[in-house]
């Protein structure tokens, strides 16, 4: 137990392209208050999206798009007029220029909409659309790429392809946000067998463009994630796994400057925004693509595979990849802040549009465009660590066997065997101590088989790259972390939602370290030390405590609608105070506060391996050297009163409480055995709980959870062995 690694990565926790959840918004927008001057446009809005010009039914797609921007209830209003199944069947307009429109629209809808949009296209026909449109861009790709000469293009051929490459964008992006929704939905993209266009599309960058290979590299890097079909099929088409390592290894600043020429090109002077440049900040989708690349690789190749022999993804990481996510780490969130207020208060107020006729979908401000480009570099940051948490993941635990059919069998058996010892629930507490195992066979679960695999050394990471300190930087909360508590909307809601998944990301990178570092750390003293001595653990420790704090003084937003994010981070946090005091509880100055804290937080923790983590830290800072008599009273007392009272408690927790308990005062000669286990009746207490805990213990299934059965088996077993030593030293 504890040793939950962060390697998958939750949808709900995804930023983009499922950026901004409603309840984020605030001013009643995601609670249905329409805003009345949108709403009278919508109709004729909508009656344009068939009229027989094709400039009216362009106009209306975009009109649509930009209404409905990060506004919900006006979004539910469209949506209750089948806005989504009118835009999926102008995909198939005969006007190239309208289906471009149609699906940016419809792009943008899944962005802003989420789950429960892109559930809506995927039930009104989207697919099949999208199957026809993949064909039709790879088509046009190919011809492009196969004219060995680059010619001259007229104005006719120079419009299609801009509307290709607008096309491919928005259709890789609906990819992408159809991935991300839910696993019907993935199942329904794995069938599209859109791999080929993806890596077509990466492999091309250079004739296509920044804007539609980013897309492709994001939806590779989504659909590359716990995904082994797409994995399967990824990884078996040609040119593939190189294309990926082209990318990784492309110099990202000579392709952005080169862009940024093309951009600049017969413009004169950059435009200014209120006397601000606008290209203030590098564009930084070229930077973005070449890290979501190095996160497809470690996605789909494992070190040591046989895939990994053409690869050698170990040398990738410590050469290339690892500086480059280096060199992302020490990004100032608070200019960031700073920055962002500055420009929020610049954004146009909102309310009914007027756009005129040529408007586009794509349409923004300068000052929209800079707060673009912050969120992209902060989402830049965000994959960085992402891939950085898979760096740090050095902890192979072994799976679960597969049951062969001779296992079936033994199970079947096991079955049998269990009814016939339903009979030992009619036993007292004093029969089934009894009965119990001699105390010399208590298992150690730190004994367990664990192969520790970091992806670079741990004195590199540790030490060289000094990642506790940077990684605990990034955790910091700053005032725009969160949606405020007061039903009001964050002043950009997009940075809210990016800065508190990077806050989470940084945090799970951290958790990973500490734990490999935990596994790693030698059983020789003076080696221990010297390893450990890298890792600031009285910093990481106020610094924790300082996060824990700042969430937890606003307690009723921890309930709220929008405020999930709040209890996400909290969780991590928890993770790394774990780690912490695994690492260096000798040396942490540890306040009665500090564990009122912990004790405090599992009424409100949602996961259970966090609720462990806390339990398995209290056991840790019960036992060290330094603990007062008072400080181990509290722990014990808590950590007893839990398990025997009539609350029921999940399997976990169970065997969590359990080996701490026993942890803790399996050493009766320490100083505080006899003012608290001795004084405190502690043995006569669990001698009372020996049943409950063996009828709890077989209430798992060992069909569906075999090794928490396994688990639960041997602490009930340590704990009749326990009793049963703890009552020998009476003799």
């Amino acid at each position: 137990m504890g040793k939950a690694q962060y390697k998958k990565k939750t949808q709900e926790r995804r930023h983009n392209p499922l950026r901004v959840p409603d309840a984020h918004l605030g001013s009643g927008k995601g609670e249905g208050k329409a805003d009345p001057a949108k709403e009278k446009q919508m109709l004729p809005i909508l009656n344009k999206l068939k009229s027989p010009e094709y400039a009216d039914r362009t106009w209306a797609c975009a009109a649509i798009c930009n209404l409905i921007q990060n506004d919900a209830a006006t979004r539910r209003l469209f949506q209750g007029r089948n806005v989504v199944g009118e835009l999926i069947e102008r995909l198939s307009d005969g006007v190239d220029e309208v289906v471009v429109e149609a699906s940016g629209a419809l792009r943008n809808l899944a962005i802003d909409g989420g789950h429960e949009l892109c559930g809506e296209m995927a039930n009104k026909g989207l697919m099949s659309h999208l199957t026809v449109l993949i064909g039709k861009i790879s088509n046009t790709i190919d011809s492009i790429i196969s004219s060995s000469q680059p010619q001259k293009l007229t104005e006719e051929q120079f419009q299609g392809r801009k509307h290709l490459l607008a096309l491919a964008e928005n259709v890789i992006s609906l990819i992408w946000s159809l991935a991300e929704a839910n696993p019907k939905t993935l199942q329904a993209v794995n069938a599209l067998g859109c791999e080929s266009l993806l890596v077509k599309v990466l492999a091309s960058r250079e004739t296509l463009g920044l804007g539609v290979s980013l897309a492709a590299a994001q939806a590779l890097y989504s659909l590359t994630q716990d995904n082994p079909p797409f994995r399967r099929a990824f990884v078996s088409y040609p040119s593939a796994l190189e294309t990926v390592i082209s990318v990784i290894e492309e110099d990202h600043a000579l392709v952005e400057s080169s862009q940024q020429a093309k951009t600049r090109k017969g413009k004169g002077k950059d435009k200014q925004v209120n006397g601000a440049e606008q290209d203030e900040l590098p564009d930084g989708r070229a930077l973005l693509r070449r890290v979501l690349a190095s996160g497809i690789l470690k996605n789909t190749v494992l070190a040591g595979s046989r895939t990994d022999e053409k690869v050698n993804v170990l040398a990738l990481t410590s050469g290339t990849i690892l500086p480059l996510v280096n060199g992302l780490l020490d990004v100032n969130l608070s200019d960031i802040c700073s920055r962002v207020s500055e420009l929020a208060q610049l954004l146009p107020k909102e309310g009914a549009i007027n756009p005129g006729k040529d408007f586009k979908t794509d349409h923004r401000s300068p000052v929209e465009v800079s707060l673009e480009r912050i969120e992209r570099n902060l989402m830049t940051v965000v994959i960085a660590l992402e891939v950085l948490t898979n760096v740090c993941a050095g902890l192979e635990d072994e799976e679960e066997a597969i049951f062969n059919g001779a296992e079936i069998i033994a199970e079947g058996e096991d079955d049998e065997i269990d009814e016939d010892e339903d009979m030992e629930e009619l036993f007292a507490d004093e029969d089934l101590i009894a009965m119990g195992r001699d105390p010399s066979l208590i298992i150690d679960e730190n004994l367990q088989s664990t192969t520790i695999n970091p992806g670079a050394t741990l004195s590199h990471l540790l030490s060289t790259l000094q990642l506790p300190t940077r990684l605990n930087i990034l955790s910091q909360l700053t005032p725009l972390s969160f949606p405020p508590a007061n039903n009001q909307p964050s002043i950009h809601p997009p940075t809210t939602s990016v800065l508190s998944v990077l806050h989470i990301r940084a945090l799970e990178a951290l958790n990973n370290l500490l734990l490999t570092t935990v596994a790693a750390v030698p059983s020789n003293d003076a080696a221990a030390s010297q390893l450990t001595g890298t890792i600031p653990v009285r910093d990481l420790w106020s610094s924790m405590f300082s996060l824990i704090r700042t969430i937890g003084s606003e307690p009723d937003a921890l309930n709220m609608k929008g405020q999930e994010m709040r209890v996400e981070v909290l969780q991590m946090a928890l993770g790394c105070v774990w780690g912490t005091a695994k690492l260096g509880a000798r040396d942490l100055d540890v306040q009665n506060q500090n564990i009122q804290t912990l004790i405090d937080s599992t009424a409100v923790l949602r996961s259970e391996v966090s609720k462990v983590r806390v339990i398995e830290t209290l056991a840790s800072l019960a036992a060290r050297k330094s603990v007062s008599d008072e400080q181990n009273k509290v722990i014990g007392t808590w950590l007893l009163q839990l398990l025997t009272s009539s609350a029921s408690l999940t399997a976990e927790v169970l065997i969590a409480t359990l080996n701490a308990i026993i942890d803790i005062y399996a050493d009766e000669t320490r100083s505080y055995d006899r003012a608290v286990f001795v004084q405190g009746g502690f043995l006569e207490a669990l001698s009372g709980s020996v049943a409950k805990v063996r009828a709890e213990v077989k209430k798992i299934d060992k069909r569906k959870s075999r090794q928490l059965r396994t688990q639960g088996e041997e602490v009930y077993e340590n704990l009749v062995a326990f009793i049963k030593y703890r009552r020998s030293l009476r003799l």
